[in-house]
């Protein structure tokens, strides 16, 4: 989260403002985090498929929020690494019936440093 100097604005209506919009941010545990937000089309079963995820980190944490078409979609964490997230694909998957995985990929941060 962004530390704004609230403290520095003059004016009350403003600095109250902006105090209730940092309160605002500080309850919402998607902004709790660094995050990438990544849409994957799988058109065949893979196993152990790396996806670089553009973060400079190694992600702990998927927040997967959809998945289409009937493949079956596992993170394997344990091979996620500073480049890439590592993913397998099960199930009847195709060009004509792909898998589309959309998630959130990052660290959540509450409680660290």
């Amino acid at each position: 989260m962004i530390d704004l100097f609230v403290e520095q604005i003059e004016d009350s209506a403003t600095r109250e403002n902006f105090r209730r919009i940092v309160r605002a941010f500080k309850e919402k545990p998607f902004l709790k985090g660094d995050w990438r937000f990544v849409t994957i089309t799988f058109t065949g079963t893979v196993t152990n498929f790396k996806y670089a995820h553009g973060l400079s980190f190694t992600p702990k944490d998927v927040i997967q929020t959809s998945i289409t078409g009937s493949g079956a979609v596992t993170w394997n964490y344990s091979k996620f690494d500073k480049t890439n997230v590592d993913i397998t694909v099960t199930g009847t998957v195709s060009a004509t019936n792909p898998t589309v995985v959309r998630a959130l990929v990052g660290i959540y941060t509450e409680g660290q440093g």
